[in-house]
């Protein structure tokens, strides 16, 4: 008698069978017969969401308590049979937080089922969005080495619904000793780049490989019934996915790899009934539990074998447009970790220095000095705070279950409050850190230079550079808690330096059209922006006339009245490939004021107000400048609530010759849109770190365009709902899509915010990777400054060095515990290197109270790190 799976194999291999269809790559799998499988492997594991079925609150507890109940099942269900339970960790988090507070019995439990291969902990923090920078993403790594401490192996990386990482993820797990990742993509929003599930090697940009398996989504572990241990309805889903691998020619396994899982699932072992149940049924193919390390075993050698495909570039992600869904509190995440990186910077140098005679408040506020002083442990703890809070608001997870079906409901309401809070969390406390720094770096070590007191009753601007490189940049301060003085400073390495507070701008008066410094700008209301913008030096003009907007033009998209899209009518989670569109009403802002020049002390700015359609009235202002080369544009948005589908954008449609290129920043990485992206993709829109190139293909003169508070983009015009397979940009237009309301679940129903979004961007020669990512980091590490009338006890370099400071990065953090004949914690710098060629760097110290400096050799795209610590003399 022929089994189930086989009568079933014909009847449900058209469609997948019941439950979550699989989708299929650019080409599809071929319908030649493929190989008859030899084994099914069940991996069980937990969706990790940090919301969702639950808040937030609550969530992130329970996770970390499913690892002792992981361990109890492993107990009961002990082994090595095929029915033994094994538990994958899809994440580390809750497994760290558990090793926080488990006692050694419970510790050594854990140890030792990783030992057996009972229970694996995979290498993802959490399942991160792309807006992880560079720098979180090695907070992420960095994690790992506590489970390794504690005796547990970390050997593949897993990641569930989110549908793509940076480039940069894969140098950053072969650092991590991570060599393997399963994404388990979620079909609702995009493509995967090959036909689900299948295997493929993902070349980073130094060019080292990691081994990606492409599952099929983690999802069908509860669709199909095997979670809650339906045994009848698993049986047929699995065999009708078996017969769909044994069809295709294009999967050269001979294993089919089932997650036993589902969002937030607390574990169980109902799912083993599945095994046993299976297995009566079909001897000729053996089903059993395995971790995701057991089941990788099985497939990278297969995939070796059969030589599959190397694909290089960013994994861009088609679910990246709910970042536009809060814009506000992601412009927040943003700001607070700027901060953080300024709080690691003057803290660590101050560690190095030596602690002098800050300054202390009597007010607990932002705008005095810090009450008391953190000690090193407390400096380390805040610092590791930020670090949970900001990885804790990129995480996938934005919104409730019912945040669409119930946009109005308390616990969608406290759902959002709970996620919003990891943002506003991180912000407070970064920002207390980095103004305790800031004063306190003012006042470290001996007082030397021209800085030491302040003019009679002078207030001036103190200035920090967190960078290893000279800076000379626009800075802006509060004064007196009242008003905002604007200016230029200079400030070497690492250092420190004090400017007089400029006096205020003069009169304002009316004019459309600006000369000053190196760019003359020519400003249309009507036509919602700058529609001449000249670089004197060059001579070029960088604003395409040919847009029929200016620069800066605040965009208004609505889909059309009267539409019949299936998102409009049927159900809002159709905005997706197999339903392109739908059609859009596209229309700037415009105005009939007068722009509004004011002049200040090197700077000159030029206002307009204008009205999007169906919105409040915008300002938007830019600014240039005498001694600096770069141009500001700031666009003051006043969002009412509103749940219909609607985008908004702000317009640089920069001019370039010939076919476009943009070089976009990405973590870790700089990527060239289009031909450095994994096939299918997302072209519509890309999540950017700050930084885009844009230049003609060829190469000449181009723009480097950085945004502060909104990372998504749309490049060469608008692209909403294409579901493009290919880059379709015959211009050098760079879209800053600020907000957008084209969801159907988690992220939010509503889109609302009043905020001001910044920008930054200069005429270059050449647009190369390295002035890319050189541009994206200044502007998350901005010149910190603050208007100051205390005493500094040093003006110019703290002593610390990094050479050559044109051709690397460099990270400054305090570490926890002294090391060896040391007075306090080590300060360690890390060193990135942007380029595709390797460079010789050195780490040293002006001074004789400071060791560890060194000579590191950093290859293409290369980390290292390198411990400095203040010594006893």
């Amino acid at each position: 008698m022929p089994s189930p799976r086989e009568d079933l194999r014909d009847d449900l291999l058209d469609d997948g069978g019941p439950g979550r269809s699989l989708p299929d790559g650019p080409a599809g799998p071929d319908p030649s017969p493929g190989r008859r499988l030899r084994q099914v492997l069940l991996v069980g594991h937990t969706h990790h969401d940090v919301g969702y079925t639950n808040s937030p609150r609550l969530v992130d507890d329970l996770h970390a308590e499913t690892v002792r109940r992981v361990l109890d099942l492993c107990d009961t269900d002990d082994g090595d049979g095929p029915d033994a339970f094994r538990w994958t960790f899809e994440v580390a988090r809750p497994v760290l937080r558990f090793l926080e507070r488990a006692s050694a019995a419970d510790a050594e439990r854990l140890r030792r089922r990783a030992a057996e291969g009972r229970v694996a902990v995979t290498g993802g923090y959490l399942n991160m969005t792309q807006l992880l920078s560079d720098a979180e993403l090695g907070t992420a790594y960095d994690l790992l080495d506590r489970l390794r401490d504690a005796g547990i192996p970390v050997r593949t990386e897993q990641h569930g619904d989110v549908n793509g990482t940076a480039w940069g993820t894969v140098d950053g797990m072969r650092r991590a000793g991570v060599e393997r990742l399963v994404m388990a993509l979620n079909p609702d929003h995009g493509r995967p780049p090959y036909t689900q599930p299948t295997g493929f090697w993902w070349e980073g940009p130094s060019g080292g490989r990691v081994f990606v398996w492409l599952s099929t989504h983690y999802g069908v572990g509860e669709e199909w019934g095997i979670v809650d241990g339906d045994v009848t309805a698993a049986e047929a889903h699995v065999a009708a996915f078996v017969a769909q691998l044994e069809a295709r020619a294009d999967y050269p396994y001979d294993t089919a790899v089932v997650h036993a899982a589902n969002d937030n699932r607390w574990p169980t072992a109902l799912w083993l009934d599945v095994v046993r149940h299976w297995n009566a049924r079909h001897p000729e193919l053996p089903m059993r539990t395995a971790t995701v390390d057991e089941a990788l075993d099985v497939l990278q050698p297969q995939a070796e074998a059969a030589d599959v495909p190397v694909a290089r570039g960013e994994w861009s992600d088609w679910w990246a447009h709910g970042h536009g869904s809060t814009a506000r509190e992601v412009a927040v995440y943003r700001e607070a970790r700027s901060f953080a990186r300024a709080a690691q910077t003057t803290l660590g140098l101050t560690r190095l220095r030596g602690d002098g005679r800050p300054a202390l408040a009597d007010v607990v506020g932002y705008r005095r000095g810090p009450v008391r002083l953190r000690s090193d442990a407390e400096v380390a703890r805040d610092l590791e705070r930020v670090d949970h809070e900001l990885l804790l608001f990129a995480e996938h997870t934005w919104g409730s279950w019912e945040t669409y079906s119930k946009p109005y409901s308390t616990f969608s309401h406290s759902h959002w409050n709970a996620k919003a809070g990891f943002a506003y969390g991180a912000f407070d406390l970064a920002r207390d850190l980095a103004v305790e720094g800031l004063f306190r770096l003012a006042a470290s070590g001996p007082a030397t230079g021209d800085g030491a007191a302040p003019a009679a009753g002078g207030t001036r601007v103190l200035v920090v550079n967190p960078t290893e490189r000279t800076r000379t940049e626009p800075v802006d301060v509060e004064v007196a808690g009242r008003t905002r003085a604007r200016t230029v400073a200079t400030v070497p390495p690492f250092g420190v330096a004090v400017v007089p507070l400029p006096a205020e701008p003069g009169a304002s008066r009316t004019a459309r059209e600006l000369t000053w410094g190196a760019h003359r700008v020519v400003v249309d209301p009507a036509r919602g922006g700058v529609v001449s913008l000249v670089h004197l030096p060059s001579g070029r003009e960088l604003v395409d006339d040919g847009a029929g907007h200016g620069l800066g033009a605040v965009v208004t998209e609505t889909v059309v009245a009267g539409s019949t899209h299936p998102m409009v009518v049927r159900d809002p989670k159709d905005f997706h490939p197999d339903f392109p569109g739908p059609d859009f009403d596209r229309r700037h802002a415009t105005g009939d004021e007068e722009p509004v020049v004011t002049e200040g002390d090197g700077w000159a700015r030029i206002s307009w107000r204008t009205t999007p359609p169906g919105l409040p009235a915008a300002t938007t202002s830019l600014t240039l400048y005498r001694d600096v080369d770069v141009v500001d544009l700031a666009v003051a948005l006043v969002k009412p609530e509103s749940f219909g589908p609607e985008s908004i954008h702000v317009a640089f449609p920069f001019r370039v010759d010939g076919p476009p290129e943009f070089l976009l920043e990405t973590a870790g990485a700089v990527y060239a849109a289009e031909t450095e992206q994994l096939p299918d993709t997302s072209k519509d829109w890309y999540s950017v770190q700050h930084a885009v190139g844009v230049h003609g293909a060829a190469g000449g003169p181009g723009v480097l365009w950085g945004t502060v508070d909104a990372p998504l983009v749309q490049l060469g015009g608008l692209h909403t709902g294409e579901w493009a397979r290919t880059l379709r940009a015959t211009s050098g237009h760079v879209s800053s899509w600020l907000m957008n309301n084209l969801h159907f679940t988690n992220f939010q129903a509503r889109q609302e915010g009043t905020r001001t979004y910044r920008y930054r961007f200069a005429a270059t020669e050449a647009v190369t990777r390295e002035a890319v990512r050189v541009l994206g980091r200044d502007l998350a590490e901005p010149l910190q400054a603050r208007a100051y009338d205390g005493p500094v006890a040093f003006t110019g370099g703290s002593g610390l060095r990094v050479e050559p400071a044109d051709r690397v990065l460099a990270e400054v953090r305090p570490l926890a515990g002294p090391a060896d004949g040391a007075t306090a914690g080590g300060v360690r710098v890390r060193l990135r290197n942007p380029g595709a060629g390797p460079v010789e760097a050195t780490v040293s110290w002006d001074g004789p109270d400071v060791e560890g400096g060194q000579r590191v050799a950093l290859g293409a795209h290369g980390v290292a790190d390198v411990v400095l610590h203040r010594v006893p003399r």
